[in-house]
């Protein structure tokens, strides 16, 4: 009698099993958050650099793995033990004249660049940018962009799975990014 107790419980323990798979499996499903759509936007886009809320003129460009922004007077030093590096960002035009302020960040790695000169060893610092109100931290290389027109390029792993370019439009994302004004005292002139 036991036993056959015992069988009939296995039974149905059994039969409930797809049941309970299915129940769990609903309430996994209902509880992951949704994930968002890659937003369109131009191939040029106004970027926030954070805390700063300094907004700058970037390129989106998917032929760049890694994002680039404008860097003058770059130095690495230690600081705790650690390796930095120290920057002028210079940005917007005044009588002949770019602002400017300073920006230090942990040096993340150093890498090589290559382009049609060859390849050049860059800074690799992490920087939070904010494009289209959604704001990342993403991996930039330092370079002087004096001879380009736009002070950043967002390549690759910034754009993926978050954007979509279209390269017939400019300045399609929404401007709901934070924006604050550097203080003078901690802007620079830049020749």
């Amino acid at each position: 009698m036991i036993f056959q107790l015992v069988s009939k419980l296995y039974r149905i323990r059994l039969q409930l099993r797809p049941v309970a798979f299915l129940v769990a499996l609903l309430l996994m499903v209902t509880a992951m958050p949704a994930t968002s759509k890659p937003e369109i936007v131009g191939w040029l886009e106004g970027a926030y650099l954070q805390p700063w809320g300094v907004r700058v003129k970037a390129k989106l460009d998917t032929g760049a793995k890694t994002s680039t922004i404008h860097a003058k007077n770059i130095e690495s030093f230690e600081k705790d033990g650690q390796v930095w590096v120290r920057f002028l960002f210079p940005y917007g035009r005044r009588e002949g004249y770019a602002r400017g302020f300073t920006i230090e960040r942990p040096l993340v790695r150093q890498t090589k660049i290559k382009n049609g000169n060859g390849s050049h060893p860059r800074y690799v610092i992490e920087l939070d940018i904010c494009v289209s109100g959604k704001t990342q931290t993403t991996e930039v290389t330092l370079s002087d962009r004096s001879n380009y027109n736009y002070p950043m390029l967002l390549g690759r792993q910034t754009l993926a799975g978050r954007f979509i370019i279209d390269p017939q439009q400019s300045f399609l994302g929404d401007r709901t990014c934070p924006r604050k004004l550097v203080p003078k005292s901690k802007r620079q002139q830049v020749k």
